[in-house]
């Protein structure tokens, strides 16, 4: 089965990819195709969320709402047909392309051709908005070698399956001026700017018959040929923009064997630093859900990703410090006083769609306290007047403690989304309520460095799951079992989905025992064709009902259970599964076809890797917790 699931993820992109490689270093993030094509580079924009030089066709506004068109926009996305920057070389022996990623984290591509090969490298310049390509090709005499430019500047679609408020139609026109090394793209609607520099023994940019822009020359005279791209953006500066610093990505240094956990943590970590978790100036980061199909923030995305980063490098305050700048964006210009948090939000704080999910006010309050656990010091406040940090955090996690949406039967959490982003059917969703119960119990322990007393979180953490158990138990298909919804009147919905992390985290988390038997029927439901979540198949498992396949949120929660349980048998077919599917940068896809492991749904996703190296380090909540394969 596994050559079964390698040879259908190879036929997305040449070189056996099943997605593009990404690279970033929190000011600017790009995508390259299996020949080392550029398909795009990208940055937060403080007025129209994200930009990108590109050369895929811009979505069909039209179309908003169509989930069929917003994957065949998103596949497009992926293709090197659609590069706006390629190397193109004579005679290429197709099927003989290699890329992946080299031991600094680099992405790396091979060709070969007749009479020549090609070894291409990219790498991110520290502290400036730019990625650099460099290709050395060793030829016979004569041979002529082509980079071939056509892309434009344009604000990223955000394309959504569930759209709710689609961004206003923009039109955006890109100008191109040449130099004999330097071609430079602007967009005046945008404010931004591009540029591509080329460094090489011989050639200019010239522009062809067409308006067709490319730089030849010839190789081939007994020495190596060096051609070294740059390619930068310049969106409008951000207020209060001065320095910014790129985060480098610590050495993970866990002895799994690639392909497992240890090559999904290491490419998650790089994926966040360099591609979700932007600068964007004043001491503050954004976290992304991805750079390429939706580059916005859901407090629940980002939470992960910030957990990550304080389980891979707990010691590291340059680590730690992205995570205290997301904590000041998140609270500052993330959040609308008064408000709550949106279902997802721009990268200059502004919502995006306008929908409210109860479990996405305790993130935020989660990721707070775990940041003092894990470091022993609250980070600066935004806006920070020189006050007491702890007082001023206290004000503000009292504000949003007391706006939660409860609404009777023991305080339960009410909302409108679930998890899923789909509408709730019931208004009390059981992986919101043990989220409502962990984040008390987290914060309940400062309560007094933060003035919190008044909001009695103890007792909360105390009370909670009692009322959890008597709202959500009922008899199912497997015996007495946890509900997925219900409205606390005797109605509920018997349902498990992949989106659901804290119901596999209960135990881990402290919220119930790892023998509990209501927990484990629930979990055994979840797995199971009783489960409309469930999917079957060769490499079936748990999924939702919002997009097709199996889910690797999914494999992660098998993953979690199978820690819990102690089942080595189940944690080692998880982790073979999980580590054919996963890209040669060791990144996942939201959903993988359940015959054959080809990516289905979002080629990028940095949640799911996030969780499974959130269990390869063994910690959840802030500590260590023995989870370890």
């Amino acid at each position: 089965m596994s050559g079964q699931i390698q040879a259908a993820a190879a036929g997305a992109l040449s070189a056996g990819l099943p997605k593009p490689l990404d690279l970033g270093n929190g000011l600017v993030a790009g995508s390259f195709g299996g020949d080392g094509s550029w398909l795009s580079l990208g940055a937060p924009h403080p007025v129209h969320g994200f930009v990108e030089l590109l050369a895929a066709p811009p979505f069909d506004e039209e179309r908003r709402g169509d989930p069929a068109a917003v994957r065949r926009y998103r596949e497009q996305l992926t293709q090197e047909r659609f590069a706006f920057l390629r190397l193109d070389l004579p005679d290429e022996q197709v099927p003989e392309r290699r890329a992946g990623v080299d031991s600094e984290g680099r992405p790396v591509w091979r060709r070969t051709g007749r009479g020549w090969t090609c070894s291409v490298t990219a790498w991110a310049l520290p502290d400036r908005a730019a990625l650099v390509q460099r290709y050395v090709i060793e030829a016979i005499p004569g041979l002529r070698a082509v980079l071939r430019f056509g892309g434009r500047l344009d604000r990223s679609a955000l394309a959504e399956i569930t759209e709710v408020n689609p961004p206003a139609a923009l039109s955006v026109d890109s100008h191109v001026e040449m130099s004999p090394s330097e071609l430079t793209v602007s967009a005046p609607v945008l404010a931004t700017s591009a540029r591509v520099t080329v460094h090489a023994t011989a050639g200019r940019w010239t522009s062809e018959v067409g308006g067709a822009i490319q730089w030849t020359m010839s190789a081939g005279d007994g020495q190596p040929v060096e051609i070294t791209v740059t390619v930068s953006l310049a969106p409008p500066p951000w207020p209060g923009d001065g320095r910014r610093a790129a985060a480098t990505a610590p050495r993970i240094t866990q002895a799994d064997p690639p392909g497992t956990l240890e090559h999904i943590a290491a490419g998650a970590v790089r994926y966040v630093l360099g591609c979700t978790a932007f600068d964007v100036g004043e001491g503050e980061r954004t976290i992304l859900t991805d750079h390429r199909l939706l580059p916005l923030s859901w407090t629940r995305d980002a939470y992960y990703q910030a957990l990550l980063l304080l389980c891979a490098a707990p010691d590291d305050q340059g680590i730690t410090d992205v995570v205290a700048a997301h904590l000041r964006w998140l609270w500052g210009k993330g959040r609308t006083p008064g408000a709550p948090w949106m279902r997802s939000h721009l990268s200059d704080g502004r919502p995006k769609d306008l929908a409210v999910q109860a479990d996405q006010q305790l993130y935020p309050l989660l990721e707070l306290a775990d940041y003092r656990r894990v470091t022993g010091r609250w980070p600066a406040p935004p806006g920070d007047g020189g006050a007491d940090a702890s007082k001023q955090w206290g004000a503000l996690i009292t504000e949003v403690w007391q706006g939660l949406p409860r609404e009777g039967h023991d305080g339960l959490l009410a909302g409108a989304e679930n998890p899923a982003d789909d509408p709730s059917e019931l208004p009390f969703t059981l992986s919101t309520q043990i989220l409502y119960w962990h984040t008390a119990s987290q914060l309940a322990p400062f309560s007094a460095e933060l003035n919190l007393d008044a909001l009695r979180l103890e007792r909360t953490a105390q009370d909670l799951p009692g009322a959890i158990v008597r709202a959500f138990t009922c008899e199912g298909p497997l015996g007495p079992q946890w509900v997925y919804e219900t409205d606390g009147n005797g109605h509920y919905r018997l349902y498990h989905d992949a989106n659901d992390l804290p119901t596999a985290f209960a135990p881990a988390w402290g919220f119930c025992s790892s023998d509990d038997k209501e927990w484990a029927t629930t979990m055994r439901f979840a797995f199971s064709p009783h489960n409309a979540g469930h999917v079957a198949g060769p490499y079936g498992g748990l999924g939702s009902v919002h997009t097709p396949g199996t889910w690797t949120l999914g494999d992660a929660q098998e993953l979690a259970v199978a820690l819990t349980t102690a089942d080595a048998t189940r944690a080692r077919l998880v982790l073979e599964r999980i580590g054919l599917v996963a890209g040669a940068d060791g990144l996942l896809p939201e959903t993988y076809h359940a015959d054959s492991g080809r990516w289905l749904a979002r080629h990028w996703f940095a949640w799911p890797a996030a969780v499974f190296g959130i269990l390869h380090f063994g910690i959840t909540g802030g500590w260590h917790n023995g989870w370890r394969v």
